[in-house]
C-alpha cells in the first residue's frame, strides 16, 4: 500500500491537485463561501479563456520554443474578425466566425515560426516584437472602439449556461458553456501529446533538437506543426473571450498583459522530475490554482494586487521545483 501511494505522489498532477485541494481548504476556512458550487462555476468562467491560451503555450514550449505574442495574437484575430462582420452588416454561423479567427492567427504564428526557424531569431525577442507590433496595429489601421454588437449566435452563446448555484449572500453563479470547449480542447490535447507520434517528435525536439535531427526527425516541420497548433487554440480563445465578455476589444486588460499567468500554468504543470514533461492535465491544474488565488484573494479580504506577488512566487516554486530533482552530471562522472 505504501509502495502504490509513493507511487501515485511520484506524477506532478497529483501533488498539484492535493496542493489545490489544500489551498481551496484554507481559503474555505476563511471564508466559508470559497468553497461552495457557486464558486466552483464562477471560477470555470474566470479562467475559461486563459486556460485555452495556456494550451497553445505549453504545445510550444513542448517544443523547445517560446511564444511571448499568444495572448495578443488571439486577442488582435478575435477583434479583427468583429471589426469586419460588423462594419459588413454579416452575421455568419458561430463555426464561421471561428474559423476567420483562426486562420488570422495562423497566420500570425506561422509568422512567429518563420523568424525563429527559419530567421533563426532569438523566439522570446522575435515574439515580444510581433506582440508590439500587433498592439499598435490593431489600433492604427483597425479600431480603437468598444465592439458591443457581436454576430447574434456569438452573442448567444456567451449567455449560455449548464446550471445555475446561489451563495450563501442569494447571489447566483452560473456554470458558462465554455467549461464543455474547454474539456474538449484539452482531452484532445492529452491525446495529441501523449498517444501519437507527433507528439513524442514535439518532446523529443524540445529535449534536445540536434538529437531529433539525428534521429531523423524534421524539426522544422514540427515546429511549424506546432506554431499552426498554437494559432487555432488562439483563434478559439479569442471568439470564446469575446462571447464571454459579450463584446470585443483591441487589447483586453484581463488577457493582454496577464501572459504570465497562463505561461506560469505551464511552468507548474510540467513538474520537478528529470523526465517531466509538459502535460495537458498538468496545465489545467496549474489553471486552475492560479485563477483560484486570483479570484477569491477578494472574498477572503486581501487587496487585488497581491495577485501579481502570488503570480511570482508560483513561477518560482514551479522553475525551482524542476531544478531540485535534475540529473546530476558531474556527480556521475565522479562516480566513474
Amino acid at each position: 500500500m505504501k509502495k502504490w501511494i509513493k507511487k501515485v505522489l511520484e506524477y506532478n498532477e497529483v501533488k498539484l491537485a492535493l496542493i489545490f485541494l489544500a489551498i481551496v481548504v484554507l481559503f474555505s476556512l476563511i471564508n466559508p463561501d470559497v468553497f461552495t458550487v457557486a464558486n466552483l462555476y464562477a471560477l470555470v468562467r474566470a479562467s475559461a479563456t486563459n486556460a485555452i491560451y495556456a494550451l497553445a503555450i505549453m504545445i510550444v514550449m513542448c517544443s523547445g520554443a517560446f511564444d511571448a505574442s499568444f495572448a495578443v495574437i488571439g486577442s488582435f484575430g478575435a477583434y479583427v474578425t468583429m471589426y469586419i462582420l460588423t462594419q459588413n452588416g454579416l452575421d455568419p454561423h458561430p463555426a464561421i466566425v471561428f474559423l476567420i479567427s483562426i486562420l488570422i492567427c495562423m497566420a500570425l504564428e506561422f509568422l512567429n515560426w518563420f523568424m525563429v526557424s527559419i530567421l533563426h531569431l532569438q523566439a522570446y525577442i522575435a515574439t515580444t516584437g510581433t506582440a508590439s507590433l500587433l498592439k499598435g496595429a490593431v489600433l492604427v489601421f483597425v479600431s480603437t472602439s468598444y465592439i458591443y454588437t457581436l454576430p447574434s449566435q456569438i452573442g448567444a452563446l456567451g449567455k449560455t449556461y449548464l446550471a445555475t448555484a446561489v451563495y450563501g449572500s442569494g447571489i447566483e453563479s452560473q456554470l458558462h458553456v465554455s467549461v464543455i470547449f474547454i474539456a474538449v480542447m484539452y482531452l484532445v490535447m492529452h491525446i495529441l501529446m501523449t498517444y501519437t507520434n507527433f507528439g513524442r517528435q514535439v518532446y523529443a525536439v524540445g529535449a534536445d533538437e540536434e538529437a531529433a535531427e539525428r534521429a531523423g526527425i524534421n524539426v522544422k516541420r514540427i515546429r511549424l506543426i506546432v506554431f499552426l497548433i498554437a494559432g487555432v487554440i488562439c483563434g478559439v480563445a479569442g471568439i470564446l473571450r469575446d462571447a464571454v465578455g459579450r463584446f470585443s476589444l483591441p487589447n483586453p486588460a484581463e488577457v493582454v498583459g496577464k501572459e504570465n499567468i497562463s505561461i506560469a500554468a505551464v511552468i507548474l504543470g510540467t513538474g520537478n522530475s528529470s523526465k517531466a514533461r509538459g502535460s495537458a492535465l498538468g496545465t489545467l491544474l496549474g489553471v486552475l490554482l492560479m485563477s483560484f488565488i486570483s479570484n477569491n484573494l477578494i472574498l477572503i479580504g486581501i487587496p487585488s494586487f497581491y495577485v501579481e506577488l502570488a503570480t511570482g512566487v508560483l513561477m518560482y516554486i514551479g522553475l525551482v521545483g524542476q531544478m531540485s530533482n535534475r540529473p546530476r552530471r558531474h556527480s556521475a562522472k565522479e562516480g566513474k
